[in-house]
Order: structure tokens, then C-alpha cells, then sequence
């Protein structure tokens, strides 16, 4: 009688790789994967761009000549600042030494027309100043946001005050500052 060996051929049966194989090979992916980000954000260590700063710093150093200077009309020049035209007309910065309580009575008489206002932020987002003047509203005092433009960008400034006497004024600013929160006095004109 013929035997079938078609299905008796002796097969190898194949035993399945360890699940820790299979862990290491993924683990070791991913660590070149990272190692070739991280060499991705790395800046260029060029040399020839040191030795070009190296260069540029060498000329800074250099006295120029008068004549070179003298060059540039002075006309072409534009201010740097345009600190006149930021700020309002209405406010004036006042000193931390001038805010102090007046200890003779010829200040008190002429400091009772002075009114004073505390900044006490100033916020690109709406939302931020109306949490900053929520949580000085917690403190019990009343805070308004005044918006500006200043270089074609919204600023909105939380506001305490006015004030009109320098005691308040300093009662106010301890409490904020008391609460971590900066505060920058101002006299109203």
C-alpha cells in the first residue's frame, strides 16, 4: 500500500521571536529616531561663521575716521524713540521716594489738588486684564481697563484710581504689593 509522504514531510516548526526581542528592536528604533531630532535641532557649529564674528567685532573695536562718520547726514536719521507720541498727555510717572507720606503741612496744602492713579497692568489680551481686575476687585479696590493703541497693537491698562491724597495712594500700592501684584503710580494733571 503507498503512503502519502506529502504529509508527512517533516516540518521545522518555526517558535515565534520573544516578546523582548521585539521590545528591544522597537526601544532601539525610537532612540535613533529621537538621537536624529535631537541632532536636527542642534545649531550649526559652522567655523566660518565665528571667525566671521570674530571679524565684525574686530572692525567695531576700530576707531573709524572722522570722515567716515561725518558721511551720514544727520537729517536721514530718525529718532529711535517715539516715546512722546506713546504715552498719553494725561499721566505722569511719579518716583518711588516722592510717594512717600508729606511730613510738613506746606506739601499737604499743595498736594490736596493732585490726583493719583495705580496701574496695575497692561495686557495685549482682554482677557487678561479683565482677571487682573477681577482679582484686584477681590483686594476691594475698583479698578477700570482703558484701552490704547500703541504701533497699531491694542493695549488694555487695568487701572486703580483716582485717588486724591498720597496716603490712599500708599495705602493702595502696600496692599497690592502685599498680593504680589506690581503696581506703578501715576499723577493725573
Amino acid at each position: 500500500m503507498p503512503t502519502d509522504y506529502k504529509s508527512h514531510v517533516n516540518r521545522k516548526e518555526k517558535k515565534p521571536l520573544p516578546g523582548f526581542i521585539w521590545m528591544m528592536g522597537g526601544l532601539s528604533i525610537g532612540l535613533f529616531v529621537a538621537f536624529l531630532v535631537y541632532l536636527d535641532k542642534q545649531p550649526p557649529t559652522d567655523i566660518s561663521f565665528t571667525d566671521a564674528v570674530k571679524t565684525e567685532l574686530e572692525k567695531i573695536k576700530k576707531p573709524q575716521p572722522a570722515a567716515a562718520t561725518k558721511s551720514e547726514p544727520e537729517s536721514k536719521q530718525e529718532p529711535k524713540f517715539n516715546f512722546y507720541t506713546i504715552l498719553p498727555e494725561l499721566e505722569v510717572l511719579i518716583p518711588e521716594d516722592e510717594i512717600k507720606p508729606p511730613e510738613s503741612k506746606k506739601t499737604a496744602s499743595t498736594d490736596a489738588s493732585k490726583r493719583y492713579i495705580l496701574q496695575v497692568g497692561s495686557f495685549r489680551s482682554r482677557q487678561d486684564a479683565e482677571r487682573r481686575k477681577a482679582t484686584v476687585a477681590l483686594l476691594g479696590l475698583e479698578a477700570s481697563i482703558n484701552q490704547v493703541s500703541i504701533d497699531n497693537e491694542k493695549w488694555h491698562r487695568v487701572r486703580v484710581g483716582p485717588v486724591n491724597n498720597r496716603r490712599e495712594l500708599n495705602e493702595n500700592m502696600k496692599l497690592l504689593n502685599r498680593n504680589n501684584i506690581n503696581a506703578m503710580a501715576m499723577e493725573l494733571k
